[in-house]
C-alpha cells in the first residue's frame, strides 16, 4: 500500500512538473533568439522600399557583415541568421514573413538543414514559448521527444553574449577558439535525398515568385577538410540545388582555413567574416554586370 502510494505521488509529481514546464518555463536559449528575432524584424520594418534579406541558421550571423554591406550598397540588408536547431521551415517562415515584394532573400543554409527535420528541436521550443498552435505541426511522438530533450539542453545551455548591429548580424568576433573535440568534418548522410525540408524550399521558391520576391541560394562558410573534396553528398547536393535554384557560388569557394574560425566549424571569426562579406559584395557587383 505504501509502494502504490509513494508510485502515485511520484507520478502527480512528475506529471505537475511537466505541466509547469510545457506552461511556464522560459527556456534562455529561445528567449535569446525571440531577442534577436526582435532586433531583425525591427529594422526590417523600418526600411522604405526594396531590401536583401540573408537568411539561415547561426553561421549567416557570424559570416555577413550586413553593417559593412549597408555601407557600400544602395540596398539595404538585413541579417537573418537565427539557429540551425529552428529546423529549414521556421528560417523560411521567418523570411517570407519579413519580406514585400521586390525584396530578394538570399538563402545560405548550413548542410544540416538540408536532410534534418523540416520542424526542428528549437522549433518545438519556440512554438511551446511563443506559438502553441503550431504545436500541431509535430506528431505527438515528437511533442513528447522534443519536450524531454529540450529539458535536457536547457540545463546545458550557456548563453553567449556577442556585439550585434542594429540590422542583426554579429560584429567584432575577436577570438579563434574552437575546441578540439569539434575539429573534424561534418558527418553527411551517405546518400543524397530529396527531403520534407528541401520540398518545403520548394514551395517556399514557388510562394516568393508569386510575391515578385527574388530568392537565391548560396553556401556556408566552414571549416576546410580535404574529406569534402571526395564528398559523394556535396557533389550531389551541388548538383541539385543548381538544376533547381539560382545559386551563387560552389561549397569550395566558403571553405575557410582554421585562422578564420571563431567557435565551431561554422562559426567564422571577424576575419572570415570580412572575407565572407566582402566576396559576398563582390559577387552582387559581378551578378549586376552579369545577372545570374
Amino acid at each position: 500500500m505504501i509502494v502504490l502510494v509513494i508510485f502515485i505521488s511520484f507520478v502527480v509529481l512528475l506529471i505537475t512538473g511537466i505541466a509547469l514546464y510545457f506552461f511556464f518555463y522560459q527556456a534562455k536559449g529561445i528567449v535569446r533568439i525571440k531577442r534577436l528575432l526582435v532586433v531583425k524584424e525591427t529594422y526590417a520594418t523600418r526600411i522604405q522600399g526594396k531590401k536583401r534579406l540573408i537568411v539561415g541558421g547561426s553561421d549567416v550571423l557570424y559570416s555577413f557583415d550586413t553593417a559593412f554591406l549597408n555601407e557600400r550598397e544602395e540596398l539595404p540588408h538585413v541579417n537573418f541568421g537565427l539557429n540551425v536547431g529552428l529546423g529549414m521551415q521556421f528560417i523560411l517562415d521567418t523570411a517570407m514573413k519579413n519580406a514585400r515584394s521586390g525584396d530578394e532573400i538570399i538563402c545560405c543554409f548550413a548542410y544540416s538543414l538540408y536532410y534534418r527535420p523540416n520542424h526542428d528541436i528549437f522549433a518545438y521550443e519556440y512554438y511551446r514559448m511563443y506559438n502553441r498552435h503550431k504545436l500541431k505541426r509535430f506528431s505527438l511522438k515528437e511533442q513528447a521527444y522534443y519536450l524531454f530533450a529540450n529539458v535536457r539542453l536547457n540545463f546545458k545551455f550557456v548563453e553567449k553574449k556577442f556585439d550585434i548591429s542594429e540590422c542583426g548580424s554579429y560584429q567584432n568576433i575577436a577570438f579563434s577558439d574552437l575546441d578540439s573535440s569539434k575539429n573534424k568534418p561534418l558527418r553527411f548522410p551517405h546518400h543524397f535525398e530529396e527531403t520534407e525540408a528541401i520540398q518545403a524550399l520548394h514551395r517556399f521558391v514557388r510562394m516568393a515568385k508569386r510575391k515578385n520576391i527574388n530568392v537565391k541560394l548560396t553556401y556556408p562558410s566552414t571549416l576546410g577538410f580535404d574529406a569534402y573534396e571526395s564528398s559523394s553528398y556535396i557533389a550531389d547536393l551541388k548538383a541539385y540545388l543548381e538544376s533547381n535554384f539560382t545559386v551563387i557560388g560552389s561549397p569550395s569557394d566558403y571553405f575557410v582555413p582554421i585562422s578564420e574560425i571563431a567557435n565551431s566549424v561554422y562559426h567564422v571569426n571577424q576575419i572570415g567574416q570580412r572575407k565572407r562579406t566582402e566576396k559576398f559584395l563582390q559577387e552582387l557587383l559581378d551578378r549586376k554586370r552579369v545577372p545570374l
